[in-house]
């Protein structure tokens, strides 16, 4: 699921759910029902990439990355 992937990274960094929720703008209930639903976007994880200095990217199996989002692909 997304949502265990995306407690894990944040933990990786030492970042709380609070702290995405709030990068994202959203309130504490929204989130919830996010991770209820298990529904993200490409954007929620470009900034999630953002908030823990990490990037979204495309690995291919050898490990080279392929594309990677990052700000500038955020939709206006």
């Amino acid at each position: 699921m997304k949502t265990d992937k995306i407690k894990a990274m944040l933990a990786l960094a030492g970042k709380k759910n609070k702290e995405y929720y709030e990068y994202l703008g959203i309130s504490r209930q929204a989130m919830f029902q996010k991770q209820k639903k298990d529904i993200f976007n490409v954007d929620d994880l470009i900034k999630l990439g953002e908030l823990t200095n990490t990037h979204l990217a495309f690995v291919d199996d050898e490990n080279k990355v392929i594309l990677s989002f990052n700000s500038k692909d955020l939709r206006k």
